[in-house]
């Protein structure tokens, strides 16, 4: 893709050999029409969505007539089976619009990956109800009061053929809106990662209650709730792999894509302030001088698209290792980390040189800033990212230190 022109169209130009010619081609045009949805449409529907603070029917029903809700679920339940190396550039298209259009977006093609890792049984049904109605799956992974870890205090009870949770979850994105969620919880006396199993929970179940959260500050119309589960009962069949298996669930097959999908959302977000902010100091006039003509002006703008290109390169790289079959809990934490600090920078940036009028909600870098800071929290912050990174890099040194003992 062209860096100084990176939402030129027919631009993806994949580095891996095993991608299916077609299959490029076919990206291509999806990405295109996202172009166009971009250029045409997304405006209006922004707009909307910020005076409502609701996403509308229509734009969700819309997303699923230009077919945007399948890109990446598999062939063999009707989705288009892009790749994340032919994926991401389309999602860092459509990132470039209303933080809530991005997470319509992302929620319908990467969330699906949590049940893609059930039976076959669990796969058909609701897959191809993903694909053919357009249904949405919840992640419901953290807490009020434990986090998103090994933690977590929502319990799984065996009882008489059947499971019983009890907890609590929140923050959980489009819960109200989900047909399924896909909820982690310990099991009774279990412990550690070993002790957490995913289950599949319809929507309306008995026992499961929705409590709507408050707005955010951005991505102003996209829901959050509080799930209360009591003595909610699930089916054998409803468990999602194997019992002890809700961490590798949760984290390497959703979780660890997900986290390279935000840390690209970011590029695209980043992109778009970068491009408002270059049409502005064009135009912008003070003592007589375009600010583009100011060297202190110069300087920011370069810095701020040597971060975005490093993001980019850091996302494709999380991209090409996740197709090869790589694990890429490393790769994917480095790229969010980075992300998270590249789209805070760059849009401190555009802020900055768009000066006081940008504080304005009129302005067009005002939303983008709001909407970036959802960015620093989705698949979990910084720490988070760094914690993984640093574990990494001690259990790498000791194994290299054992290698070396043992070659002695």
């Amino acid at each position: 893709m062209n860096i100084l022109n990176p939402s030129m169209r027919d631009a993806i130009c994949p580095q891996l050999p095993q991608y299916d010619e077609a299959l490029v081609q076919r990206a291509n045009e999806i990405r295109n029409r996202v172009i166009q949805f971009r250029q045409e449409e997304a405006a209006e529907w922004g707009a909307q969505i910020e005076r409502d603070e609701k996403i509308p029917a229509e734009l969700w029903a819309r997303m699923r007539e230009l077919g945007f809700h399948k890109l990446t679920q598999p062939t063999w339940v009707g989705g288009e089976g892009l790749p994340l190396g032919l994926y991401f550039p389309i999602l860092e298209e459509i990132a470039h619009c209303h933080g809530s259009i991005r997470m319509v977006f992302h929620a319908y093609n990467s969330i699906w990956r949590t049940v893609g890792q059930g039976t076959r049984e669990q796969q058909e049904y609701w897959l191809k109800k993903l694909v053919d109605e357009g249904a949405l799956v919840a992640f419901a992974l953290t807490e009020p009061d434990n986090g998103t870890g090994i933690d977590l205090r929502t319990t799984a009870t065996y009882e008489n053929g059947k499971y019983v949770l009890n907890g609590r979850k929140h923050l959980i994105t489009f819960a109200e809106e989900a047909a399924v969620l896909a909820v982690i919880a310990k099991m009774e006396g279990g412990a550690g990662r070993g002790g957490l199993t995913a289950f599949l929970v319809p929507q309306g179940r008995k026992g499961m209650k929705l409590i709507p959260m408050p707005h955010m500050m951005g991505d102003k119309g996209c829901s959050h709730a509080i799930i209360e589960f009591d003595n909610c009962e699930v089916s054998e069949d409803e468990i999602l792999g194997e019992i002890g298996e809700g961490f590798g669930v949760a984290v390497r097959g959703f979780l660890d894509q997900s986290r390279g999908c935000i840390a690209q959302s970011a590029v695209g977000l980043a992109q778009e302030s970068l491009d408002r902010t270059l049409e502005f100091v064009r135009q912008r006039t003070t003592f007589g001088k375009a600010l583009a003509s100011r060297q202190a002006v110069q300087m920011r703008l370069a810095e701020m698209q040597i971060a975005i290109q490093a993001a980019r390169l850091l996302c494709l790289d999380v991209a090409y290792k996740y197709d090869l079959g790589q694990d890429i809990a490393l790769e994917a934490s480095i790229a969010k980390a980075n992300a998270i600090r590249m789209v805070g920078d760059v849009t401190d940036g555009a802020l900055s040189l768009f000066g006081g009028i940008g504080y304005a909600v009129t302005s067009p870098v005002e939303r983008l800033y709001r909407d970036a800071r959802s960015l620093w929290f989705e698949e979990g912050t910084i720490e988070m990212q760094k914690m993984t990174i640093a574990e990494a890099l001690l259990t790498n040194a000791r194994r290299r230190e054992r290698e070396a003992k043992r070659a002695e």
